[in-house]
């Protein structure tokens, strides 16, 4: 069921994107100079992935948080001017609906983007910013996620656009590049997929996983530390590279399993890759090619320094694992381990 979500997202972005003149034309003219974004989990990293390049692109202060840390404090200052995006792909989280109405009480203008309509984060909502992806039944989430990031670019792109901070050429460059990278997606796809087969066998046995990513795919690593957390079930974190080197690279040893999402050429990655390898053989590489790492355990992408690119090919090889090596261990990735939880929670409203 993943692999079947992951070969609907090209088309799904190219959807989203035809749509999005429409969907953000009310919402770009409104006197904005703060976005917040909340969420959680899957709709959380998709805010914190792709915040720093809204605020490039829309020119104004744009901050993801987890719903627990929206306060009324956080959200006092110019609440007439901020607009507060609640994500929910299911759109009945709770946690991110309360929170909705807070915002809205404290005088702010709610957007939402749920992956359904009329859902619930839908009713506190004066602009209702539905992502088009379509249903997406399995626990853990994928089409959703590019969709999302997606859906927030293209808001900001949209003010941007709207208050001069992007003329005409700059904006349709971004789309351009935006079209491309939907086009590329399967092509990234069907590598990963040899990739992932190539080396199941050993991510099977895998009894705890590391992700480390670059600062640019902070929101990426998180995600798919999820990903693998919710699929494989066994211990998974993410770190962004700078703080694993602070302290984490402590806990390695030879159960270790690092994942290293490397878009760059900085050598400090080949560095700790040649550290870690002497106290580990479970490393593998996403992005740039490292030397003297087994063949097999590099995927390489080509893709220099294309920020947007990278955010929505990179996290594909390590969803493909997901789908493909929990089957190896009679895991179904696709079903939550208790599908009644968030209902025994009472987190997520009941669909009827």
């Amino acid at each position: 069921m993943i692999t079947e979500y992951l070969k609907e997202t090209p088309e799904k972005l190219k959807l989203i994107i035809e749509n999005s003149r429409d969907l953000f034309a009310e919402v770009k003219k409104q006197d904005i100079n703060r976005i917040i974004i909340t969420g959680s989990g899957t709709s959380y990293h998709s805010g914190a992935q792709v915040q720093q390049k809204m605020r490039e692109i829309s020119g104004i202060s744009v901050e993801a948080y987890y719903p627990f840390l929206i306060t009324k404090e956080l959200l006092a200052s110019d609440a007439n001017h901020t607009l507060f995006v609640g994500i929910s792909q299911g759109g009945s989280s709770y946690s991110t609906y309360n929170v909705m109405k807070m915002a809205k009480d404290l005088g702010c203008k709610v957007a939402s983007m749920a992956g359904a309509e009329n859902a619930l984060i839908d009713e506190p909502s004066d602009y209702i910013l539905t992502v088009l992806c379509g249903e997406e039944k399995a626990g853990a989430k994928t089409k959703g996620f590019y969709s999302t990031k997606l859906n927030l670019l293209l808001l900001a792109l949209s003010i941007g656009q709207e208050n001069g901070t992007l003329n005409q050429d700059e904006y349709d460059e971004i789309i351009e590049t935006l079209k491309n990278t939907a086009d590329h997606f399967l092509n990234v796809y069907y590598s990963a997929e040899t990739w992932v087969n190539n080396n199941a066998d050993r991510l099977k046995h895998a009894k705890e996983i590391r992700i480390v990513g670059t600062k640019e795919l902070y929101g990426d690593t998180l995600e798919s530390a999820l990903k693998l957390l919710e699929t494989m079930r066994v211990p998974v974190t993410g770190y962004e590279f700078e703080e694993f080197i602070h302290g984490i690279y402590n806990a390695v040893n030879e159960d270790s399993t690092i994942i290293v999402l490397n878009p760059s050429n900085d050598p400090r990655i080949e560095k700790l890759i040649n550290v870690l390898s002497e106290w580990t053989n479970n490393i593998y590489v996403i992005g740039t090619k490292v030397e003297g790492l087994e063949e097999e355990k590099n995927f390489v992408i080509e893709s220099g320094d294309n920020y947007l690119y990278n955010s929505f090919v990179y996290p594909i090889a390590i969803q493909l694992i997901c789908a493909v090596v929990p089957k190896l261990k009679g895991i179904d990735p696709s079903r939550p381990k208790d599908p009644q939880f968030h209902m025994k929670l009472e987190s997520k409203k009941l669909n009827r």
